[in-house]
């Protein structure tokens, strides 16, 4: 079969207009987009969907009004045969199901197609690899596919494919994210997410959750005022911006916060005190896994640290918490321990442990 970027299926690959005006003699008033209205239309605003051997993306058939439902659904009649048996199906069913939202009679092939088609997805065969064996080490380009599946929802499609593709690809992201940029992290993250949702799969949970969720962390707050006791003493605009952020959440998704939150980092020079006085914008922007009941928390190490023994460092041990992190984190803490210990990176939190156990 030749490539199907080289074929004649819907109206708008007809270049001679051969088929189009047999139709528009009989159909005169038939209405069709120009070459531009057809560019603003999204992905399931077509019948066919084609992820390329080259993880490039055709859309086809357009099914957007009654209009280019009809039109679609004459040349898939024509020229449907020249798709692989699955795009067929595909394709077929989705005219078939917009021409039932038009009132439509849909042509003699559309209507014999009776497997239904969960999306207008197809992806052609013998393309590129989609997801690497995971290996001891990430190489280089490894690394470049990772920041394509970043950036590139198609490409990320294409690399994840299938539900066993999605999973292999977050073993990939537990193993080698912290050698990513965070941008990556949180692109990749995100990717994995959305891919999960169109497969119909459960969100992802774990490392992947950290970078990419639907839901605010509820600290996000704690980590704001963290950022702010680091900027007091530079350019007051910082401080400023901060405190419109908090307003922010209202409004914003935790992807479009998280984002704002890592310009902010890099403007205000914080991204040196990631993992020791703040966590990344990330991690302190998307809910995680949701806490053990009771408020008990495990450190890395292991430690579980109660609500109660959070409380009793705030009021009892509160000259220690100022001797390691400063008088104004413990003027924090003490309003607020559950939050802001919960707030911390891991490293801060084994201090506090440690605090609270007497071991320090």
């Amino acid at each position: 079969m030749f490539s199907l970027a080289n074929q004649i299926l819907d109206a708008y690959d007809d270049v001679n207009r051969e088929e189009f005006v047999k139709i528009a003699q009989v159909y005169p008033k038939l209405n069709v987009m120009t070459s531009d209205e057809r560019s603003q239309l999204g992905d399931h605003d077509f019948a066919l969907s084609i992820i390329t051997k080259t993880a490039g993306k055709m859309n086809k058939f357009p099914i957007k009004s009654a209009h280019d439902t009809f039109l679609s659904g004459v040349y898939f009649e024509k020229n449907g045969h020249k798709l692989p048996e699955e795009a067929q199906k595909t394709a077929g069913w989705n005219i078939k199901e917009a021409c039932k939202k038009f009132g439509l009679k849909a042509p003699k092939k559309v209507a014999t197609i009776t497997k239904e088609a969960k999306d207008n997805t197809y992806f052609e065969p013998h393309a590129i690899k989609a997801v690497a064996a995971i290996q001891k080490t990430a190489s280089m380009n490894e690394m470049a596919e990772a920041q394509k599946i970043a950036t590139n929802h198609t490409f990320a499609q294409y690399a994840f494919s299938t539900p066993g593709h999605v999973k292999l690809g977050t073993q990939y992201f537990e193993k080698f994210a912290a050698k990513m940029p965070l941008e990556v992290r949180h692109g990749y993250a995100e990717s994995l997410q959305k891919r999960a949702r169109e497969l119909g799969m459960d969100p992802i949970k774990g490392e992947v959750r950290k970078y990419a969720s639907d839901y605010y962390n509820a600290m996000v707050d704690a980590h704001l005022r963290g950022r702010a006791s680091l900027v007091e003493c530079q350019d007051p605009k910082f401080e400023m911006t901060l405190k419109k952020m908090a307003s922010l959440k209202a409004t914003s998704t935790p992807s479009d916060f998280a984002k704002a939150l890592h310009s902010f980092d890099k403007a205000a020079g914080l991204e040196q005190y990631y993992g020791g006085y703040i966590t990344d914008p990330y991690q302190a922007t998307f809910a995680s896994e949701p806490n053990n009941p009771g408020k008990l928390v495990k450190t890395a190490s292991g430690v579980e640290v109660s609500e109660a023994q959070m409380r009793e460092i705030g009021e009892k041990k509160l000259g220690k918490v100022a001797e390691y992190f400063g008088q104004h984190v413990a003027n924090e803490f003490k309003k607020e321990p559950v939050t802001i210990f919960e707030s911390l990176p891991n490293d801060a939190k084994e201090i506090l442990a440690g605090i609270s156990n007497g071991t320090l």
